[in-house]
């Protein structure tokens, strides 16, 4: 009894101790390593149409594969491998997102040469190798493979093509049509106003005298109307106009003196003597000699005969 007991410790003990090395291999730096995959990527695996120009794949990641350093980094690119049907590789770069954790964007770097090219309507494959690292070192595991199909830009610039002249199309049909209506409606409103006193008298049973006599007034009226519209419109513009002269000619009608306007500024005239003489004196009288006037021509000097 003593020996199953003393055989049952050891097994406990050592089911125990084993327990923690099993964990500590699935575990890097006291944390729970997971196996890494690809969540989702855009455009999506198998998709049709993709565009030609600048060809690129985002790639999600369930966790955060910014490389810590340049190495991991070219390890990655390696790893990174896109071909055509014909199994021709294409060069490719990987760019990392430091803001959105888990994102790598593949794009084709076949811009220097031209036999590399992404051809339309051809059938890609962007192979994602098993030893692509995520940051905290985990793996992929298991390679993933991507399909994808380029946009028929044949096909495309025939339907855009369609499409342009069924717009064309259109445009002219509805312009002509609007036109149409437009002359329609027209040509009512010209039968409206024009009356046939035939027609008119057949539908009301009155004589013709009296609707052309009815038609004749309403014109009348209306043209009266009319010229008093106009009248009044001619006297208003007349009244701004002369409105407007007033006020950019206002002009003094008689020189006035400084006094009458509530001047109180009195002048001092002193002739050559140091006496005072009042402003109203004359010239004279202020000690001021008039100057004739000179002559035209009084300057030129009288020739010698």
């Amino acid at each position: 009894m003593k020996k199953i007991s003393a055989l049952v410790c050891i097994i406990m003990m050592m089911t125990v101790l084993a327990v923690p090395a099993v964990l500590g291999a699935d575990q890097v730096y006291g944390e729970t390593k997971s196996t890494l995959t690809i969540k989702e990527t855009s455009p999506e695996d198998g998709s049709d149409g993709v565009a030609v120009d600048n060809f690129s794949v985002k790639v999600y990641f369930n966790k955060d594969v910014l490389p810590s350093n340049d190495k991991v980094r070219k390890a990655n690119a390696k790893q990174v491998k896109l071909t055509d049907s014909e199994g021709k590789k294409i060069p490719v770069k990987v760019y990392y997102n430091d803001k959105e954790e888990g994102l790598i964007l593949i794009a084709a770097d076949n811009f220097d040469d031209k036999d590399k090219q992404i051809k339309g309507n051809e059938k890609y494959t962007l192979k994602i190798g098993s030893k692509f690292c995520a940051a905290d070192g985990t793996t992929l595991g298991t390679a993933a493979q991507l399909k994808y199909k380029t946009l028929n830009q044949q096909r495309s610039t025939i339907v855009y093509m369609v499409l342009m002249f069924v717009m064309m199309g259109g445009m002219i049909f509805f312009t002509l049509r609007s036109a149409r209506k437009e002359t329609e409606k027209k040509e009512e409103n010209k039968n409206k106003e024009h009356v046939n006193p035939y027609k008119e008298a057949k539908k009301t049973g009155k004589s013709v005298a009296e609707i052309v006599e009815k038609e004749n007034k309403k014109k009348l009226k209306q043209e009266e109307e009319e010229a008093k519209r106009r009248e009044y419109r001619e006297k208003l513009e007349a009244e701004i106009l002369e409105e407007i002269r007033r006020e950019s000619n206002k002009r003094v009608t008689a020189p006035k003196s400084i006094s009458s306007v509530g001047s109180t500024y009195k002048v001092t005239v002193v002739n050559s003597e140091g006496e005072t003489v009042e402003p109203k004196a004359s010239r004279a009288a202020a000690g001021y000699k008039s100057v004739p006037k000179k002559k035209k021509g009084g300057n030129k000097k009288s020739k010698k005969k």
